[in-house]
């Protein structure tokens, strides 16, 4: 991980935060209930100082709770309205960055994590998050790396799948072709065993009318044929 060292302080600030997201444990439909998951920040009026920090009380109790979608709506509510130099758009920054990379489909956005992430650090240097910033950047570089190598594995396994199912589709082409010679074959030898007993038969038929021929012409002018 490309994090810079003497950041002790600032990873045991994140451990502790990460902590707390955890300890609130996983999200369930019945905790979501009414929430739905978000897409992108909500626009509203403008949030003066004193709503912008009512809105951060109001998300910190969500996030107390459990109720991590809803939290995750009032911090981007205040980045949405905030004024850039607020003081509280630090904090929404960091929390909604934080919550972006949750693995919970609902919250989780890593494009818009790194988006608000990066704007704490470059922007906000008084705010005294930024090597937990730099420590979370790294981590959706991580993640983003993993990402698009299980993205890359995922394209392989689905090729390979087709290539298998091509096979599989070949396979079963020429045992219907096998099968269907198979069946023609002895289509053949029964059709072939048929016109030998016709043959035969004809033959048997031929060496008899012989016989009568030569027994009629014995007796029509009496002549035997030589023994």
């Amino acid at each position: 991980m490309r994090v810079a060292r003497g950041t002790v302080a600032a990873s045991v600030a994140f451990g502790l935060s990460w902590g707390a997201l955890l300890a609130a444990g996983p999200l369930t439909p019945a905790r979501l209930a009414g929430s739905g998951a978000i897409g992108t920040a909500g626009s509203g009026p403008a949030l003066n100082g004193r709503a912008a920090k009512s809105a951060l009380k109001s998300a910190r109790a969500s996030v107390q709770s459990g109720r991590l979608v809803d939290a995750l709506r009032q911090y981007e509510r205040v980045i949405a309205s905030a004024p850039a130099a607020d003081e509280s758009r630090a904090e929404a920054l960091y929390w909604a960055g934080f919550l972006r990379m949750s693995p919970d489909p609902g919250l989780r956005d890593i494009d818009r994590a790194r988006a608000y992430l990066g704007e704490l650090k470059v922007f906000h240097g008084t705010s005294g998050r930024q090597d937990e910033a730099g420590i979370l950047l790294a981590l959706t570089e991580e993640l983003g790396d993993t990402s698009r190598a299980a993205e890359s594995l995922r394209s392989d396994l689905a090729a390979r799948v087709r290539e298998s199912e091509a096979c599989r589709a070949d396979r079963d082409a020429v045992n219907g072709r096998l099968q269907a010679a198979l069946g023609e074959n002895e289509t053949l030898k029964e059709s072939d065993a048929a016109r030998r007993a016709e043959i035969l038969g004809l033959r048997d038929e031929v060496r008899r009318k012989d016989e009568a021929l030569r027994k009629v012409k014995e007796v029509v002018v009496g002549w035997k044929a030589p023994r």
